[in-house]
């Protein structure tokens, strides 16, 4: 009964969002009847549809009139915030590379990205935001024996457990060739082009530690959960770590 349900909602909310685009505005109660449900019903499907990010403008008086904001921009994609982490990410790291085109709006840009988002999850966005970290190029040493990665299991791993703040099981392989296996909480993740670094606390040894991502044999998120520790104290581990290599 309660799948059915949810089809129906589902159903219901792709009928809302297809009367709201046939027309510049609508009556609330215009729009319950042709839905067939209550008022009630209408408004907290609209409440929903904000939720996942749709720009729908509400008018307080007789009747409430609804309409879809007309200049969609980002909203009408619909990303979830891993994928606008991801794009956010992106004009990052152009940005860093001082790209000579294509960068004359990126302020105003990540802004509109941003604040496509409904209130009570710009708070996440913001936080995982802050966790990217973005330095300079790698140096020629480092590239040397870089292997560039691909998305596997390994790093959807990775990024399970570094956007949900869990423990991870790793399998890694250092500059010499050893190989241990160590339990972290993965605080930060740190590019310096094209090499992706994990800022990290080794629970075992009780003390920060930074892993090049190309050298993960094996990683596995875990289910206990870490409170985050503050960047500079894994950064210091980072820029000691660059400085071996």
């Amino acid at each position: 009964m309660g799948k059915n349900n949810r089809y129906s909602q589902i159903d219901r909310h792709d009928q809302l969002i297809g009367l709201l685009r046939s027309a510049d505005s609508h009556r609330v109660d215009d729009l319950a009847v042709s839905l067939a449900v209550s008022r009630r019903t209408l408004l907290r499907d609209l409440d929903l549809l904000k939720q996942r990010g749709y720009p729908i403008e509400t008018e307080a008086g007789r009747g409430g009139g609804v309409r879809l904001y007309k200049h969609w921009g980002i909203g009408r994609l619909q990303l979830n915030y891993q994928e606008v982490i991801d794009l956010l990410l992106s004009i990052a790291i152009m940005e860093k590379l001082n790209s000579p085109i294509f960068l004359n709006h990126l302020n105003s840009v990540k802004h509109k990205i941003f604040s496509s988002f409904p209130s009570e999850q710009q708070a996440r966005v913001k936080k995982i935001r802050e966790r990217l970290l973005i330095g300079e190029l790698a140096s020629e040493v480092v590239t040397s024996n870089y292997q560039t990665i691909t998305s596997n299991i390994t790093t959807r791993e990775v990024s399970t457990a570094f956007f949900e703040q869990k423990t991870l099981y790793i399998e890694y392989s250092d500059e010499k060739k050893n190989h241990t296996k160590r339990r972290i909480e993965p605080h930060y993740l740190f590019l310096n082009w094209p090499v992706w670094y994990i800022l990290a606390w080794d629970i075992e040894k009780d003390a920060p530690r930074c892993f090049r991502l190309d050298r993960l044999q094996k990683a596995i998120a875990e289910k206990e959960g870490f409170r985050l520790r503050k960047s500079n104290i894994l950064m210091a581990e980072a820029e000691s770590y660059a400085r071996k290599l």
